[in-house]
């Protein structure tokens, strides 16, 4: 059976298999669709139209005419007839190109005794969403060439609880497994060696830094446990060799990994905590006074930080989900070539914005989103609870409703790259909120579990590849962040590949790595009599409790 696959202007003839989902008929032919859920039929992430055929979605049996067209899961829709024309939404359809990945990292002033005097090594950041890749020189200590590209995983499910959940099921594990080494890090280096000219086995050694939960399934090892109550990891730390996990260098190079310091708070973290300690001590100007009250944040899915108090580390992590990476939103993208990366606008809903790539945008990433609830809440246009003034937008000719919700459109249908108006609608406005409150109630709650408040803070660090693009003060105006001074803030870009790069030219780097896992005090914080409180607080902007937001909220 030849069932014809429509996308961007192209069409492609691919044979039907038995039991293949459409989502698996457009991978086939050669177009990956987005499964937020892992396929499970719950997110509407792979929305697709179906043309001409016989189909079964669910229980559900019918046939679409030639000028009809029904919108279906693409996960969740097999087709039934010799024949058939199946159309990919650009909304549905995951782009690998283009994608604004943060890869810097500062490397602090650090000693060169690596494990292996001469060769190269790899050191890689591996994150829910992207991986990066650094390709080091051991005997100089240069960092000669970096990449980076999408964690395939993302094809299996959106986030770390719902590939936790893929896990439990046979076989899943080592699909996962599969996809970050043979289909994202073995690409990456065979860029980076083709760059640098450099042979494969050349490279003699990896160090890898990423979440408890990516480090699992990187080793195989099923991180179900991380998922229940304990959340404990089955273990912090893993090694093995090139050789046994099938990385594409020198098979007997040894991989070993960051030590994780919890569950939820993982080895990037500690990446984080040893790159910004090492920095701060050599560094005369960065120096802390004696009982200064640090705190470390690393925006994600998880929302891990850690508080820093007379020589003591306290961590926690919240569930902020992935929103800030456009997931949950209506026209919400990842941060990749047409989405939409800042915006700015006035009362008069002028609206003003960037976009990575292509200048005809399909989407906007979160640090547009923040953006727009940030001048949208300066000037009127959205109130306390995330609510539109819709006079307002009607004046300016900016009013939709979509699905029941009152929308704002950013964009004309004549001017997007979907042919269908760009719009942020009071649902996209309310996952923002939650979102922020989550990483806002986590970090009070962190505090509070001292006997701090936000107005003790001395120092701020941010770290991960989000906090290298979004607007600090628009952040800080609809309070995902403490109003407590620019200066205050400290940007330390890819902490977490810069310790896997520090890992690989100082050989003592790992065992302080797995003395410092040791020193911080994990927080659960469902387990204490505060966060619900602090949470639904932050779900204001930029927060009920108006004296946290001295510069913002009055």
């Amino acid at each position: 059976m030849a069932i014809c696959i429509h996308f961007d202007g192209q069409a492609v003839d691919v044979e039907n298999e038995a039991n293949a989902s459409i989502m698996d008929l457009a991978r086939k032919a050669g177009w990956h669709i987005e499964a937020k859920c892992g396929g499970r039929g719950s997110c509407a992430s792979c929305n697709v139209l179906l043309g001409a055929g016989v189909y079964r979605v669910f229980e559900e049996t019918f046939t679409v005419a030639p000028e009809q067209r029904r919108e279906v899961l693409s996960c969740m829709t097999r087709v039934l007839s010799n024949d058939a024309e199946i159309f990919l939404p650009e909304s549905s359809v995951l782009s690998f190109e283009g994608a604004r990945i943060a890869d810097e990292m500062e490397l602090p002033p650090h000693s060169l005794n690596p494990r292996f005097s001469s060769g190269f090594g790899l050191a890689v950041d591996i994150g829910t969403t992207t991986v990066v890749a650094a390709l080091i020189d051991l005997s100089s200590g240069e960092v000669d060439c970096r990449e980076s590209l999408y964690n395939q995983q993302i094809l299996k499910a959106d986030d770390v609880v719902s590939r936790i959940s893929l896990c439990s099921e046979e076989g899943e594990l080592e699909k996962l497994k599969n996809l970050v080494i043979e289909h994202t890090l073995n690409p990456l280096i065979h860029r980076l060696c083709d760059k640098t000219g450099i042979k494969k086995t050349a490279i003699r050694h990896a160090v890898l830094s990423g979440n408890t939960v990516m480090m699992h399934i990187f080793f195989g090892i099923s991180p179900e446990s991380i998922g229940v109550i304990p959340f404990e990891p089955v273990s912090r730390h893993f090694e093995s060799t090139a050789g046994d996990l099938g990385i594409n260098i020198h098979p007997d190079a040894p991989i070993e990994d960051i030590p994780a310091i919890s569950g939820y708070v993982g080895g990037d973290i500690t990446s984080d905590l040893y790159v910004f300690e090492h920095r701060t001590v050599r560094n005369p100007s960065r120096v802390w006074k004696k009982g200064d009250l640090a705190l470390l944040i690393d925006i994600g899915t998880n929302g891990e930080m850690v508080a820093y108090l007379d020589g003591k580390m306290t961590a926690c992590a919240t569930a902020a989900g992935p929103a800030f990476e456009g997931a949950g939103l209506l026209h919400g993208a990842r941060a990749a070539s047409r989405a939409i990366d800042t915006v700015r606008f006035d009362e008069k809903l002028d609206f003003e914005l960037s976009v990575i790539g292509d200048p005809n945008p399909m989407g906007l990433c979160g640090s547009a989103i923040i953006d727009f609830i940030a001048e949208g809440f300066r000037c009127g246009l959205i109130n306390r609870v995330g609510r539109f003034n819709v006079e307002l937008l009607k004046q300016q000719d900016r009013y939709e409703q979509v699905a029941g919700m009152h929308a704002c459109m950013l964009v004309a249908p004549q001017l997007s790259a979907t042919g269908e108006s760009i719009t942020v609608t009071e649902g996209d406005v309310a996952e923002i909120l939650k979102a922020k409150a989550a990483i806002y109630g986590g970090l009070k709650s962190l505090l509070r579990e001292l006997g701090k408040t936000v107005h003790d803070l001395d120092h701020v660090i941010l770290a991960g590849g989000f906090a290298k693009h979004i607007n600090l003060e628009n952040a800080i105006c609809i309070g995902l962040l403490p109003d407590i001074g620019k200066e205050k803030y400290d940007i330390i870009g890819n902490g977490s590949l810069a310790g896997a790069t520090l890992a690989l030219l100082d050989r003592k780097v790992r065992p302080k790595c797995l003395e410092m896992i040791r020193r911080p005090e994990v927080i659960t914080l469902n387990q204490t009599d505060h966060f619900v409180n602090h949470y639904q607080e932050a779900l204001a902007i930029p927060n009920l409790e108006l004296d946290d937001f001295p510069n913002t909220g009055n």
